[in-house]
């Protein structure tokens, strides 16, 4: 999967979710979103058996495996026959990368938090179960039910000192995260 892909699907789903008969801005991010999974797991399993980038970019392994038919058995939990490659990106690839890729999410503080909101939108939006919606108040609106929102109108909200909806900052978001993911910061050598 190229970056492109995810690139496009913004683009694509955006103008989808603006036409005046659609104004779903939490489908559109729910499609954008499972793109943007299907991309780092994509880049996962590329990196940890060894392959580069499209911009060229190759980690260097701590533990490298042989293909992703290798990699699969680590990366499934339980009896699942499903692998859940958010949490297992998380757990795992400190212990699989030397300078680890994936450090552009979860060490940035800004795109972390984008990237847990963000998570719990895709859960409360694909479930509308009662645990996704208390995530989701605790996320996003600090554990108080009387500011919650439903995911499309507050997708439509502006984020504070941005001047942009929070749809807008999550697609910016996600979209660095993705170019990030293809080519990091290399550390600098001193």
């Amino acid at each position: 999967m190229l970056k492109r892909e995810v690139l496009d699907a913004i683009v694509e789903w955006t103008d989808w979710a603006n036409l005046p008969e659609n104004n779903r801005y939490d489908i559109a991010l729910l499609k954008i979103w499972i793109q943007f999974e299907k991309y780092m797991a994509y880049s996962f399993v590329n990196y940890a058996t060894g392959n580069s980038s499209e911009d060229g970019y190759s980690p260097t392994l701590k533990l490298q495996f042989a293909d992703e038919a290798h990699l699969n058995p680590f990366l499934r939990s339980e009896n699942r026959t499903y692998v859940d490659y958010p949490t297992q990106i998380k757990k795992l690839s400190k212990h699989i990368f030397e300078s680890n890729p994936f450090d552009v999410i979860y060490s940035n503080a800004d795109i972390w938090n984008a990237y847990d909101q963000m998570g719990a939108l895709r859960n409360y939006i694909a479930h509308e179960s009662g645990e996704a919606k208390q995530k989701l108040i605790e996320k996003l609106f600090g554990g108080d039910l009387a500011k919650f929102k439903e995911p499309n109108d507050f997708l439509k909200t502006k984020k504070k000192n941005t001047g942009k909806t929070y749809y807008a900052y999550y697609t910016e978001t996600i979209k660095n995260a993705v170019i990030l993911l293809s080519d990091p910061p290399r550390p600098t050598e001193e």
